[in-house]
């Protein structure tokens, strides 16, 4: 039988506080991990804004996301389970800077503010 990869769910929450909202992302993965091997965005089920927001994100200055890249592109769906819906990486962990932007457009949102949260799958726990 094979043993069960130890898998942890690092989450970045992003408050929106209002319509057209920019969200700077600024922080490091665990640093009890060697890789980041997918990333998913989730927002408030009644917020179908998150479909047309946008975001772009480097980790360690490498480009993962450019400007404009459209968020609804690795956001959960309800359909698709969320360990298959997952966009897959392959970048390192071991407490690597993770610098971006999420820009909310606006013109959709039912409520402000509300919370959107990227889950960050990280793998290959460090001994």
């Amino acid at each position: 039988m094979e043993k069960a990869k130890a898998i942890k769910y690092q989450i970045i929450k992003l408050q929106v506080v209002n319509k057209g909202s920019t969200v700077n992302i600024n922080t490091n993965s665990d640093k009890l991990y060697k890789r980041i091997t997918g990333i998913i965005i989730t927002a408030p089920w009644i917020m179908p804004t998150v479909n047309w927001s946008t975001i772009a994100l480097q980790i360690n200055d490498k480009e993962i996301f450019p400007d404009d890249f459209e968020a609804r592109l690795i956001t959960f769906e309800q359909m698709v389970p969320a360990n298959e819906r997952f966009f897959l990486l392959d970048e390192p962990a071991d407490g690597s800077t993770i610098k971006g932007r999420y820009t909310d457009i606006g013109e959709f949102a039912l409520e402000y503010p509300h919370t959107v949260r990227i889950y960050l799958r990280l793998e290959e726990k460090q001994v």
